[in-house]
């Protein structure tokens, strides 16, 4: 009962610091690369590459599986 009670609050909590680490650090990422060279451009197409290349990679790696 008690071992239940505890993973009901430490799974959740991991699970919001995983999501905030995640777009902290890419929230970093995008900072770092419009203060470079790139200005506004670096942004741009590192946020299209993820917009394009997350599914593209998914879709891939799902037709390996089957």
């Amino acid at each position: 009962m008690k071992q239940r009670l505890i993973d009901s609050i430490i799974f959740p909590l991991l699970a919001v610091m995983a999501i905030a680490i995640f777009a902290g650090g890419l929230g970093v990422i995008f900072i770092l690369l419009e203060a470079s060279s790139l200005h506004v451009w670096g942004p741009v197409i590192l946020g299209m590459s993820l917009v394009v290349g997350v599914p593209t990679l998914a879709a891939v790696l799902d037709r390996r599986v089957d």
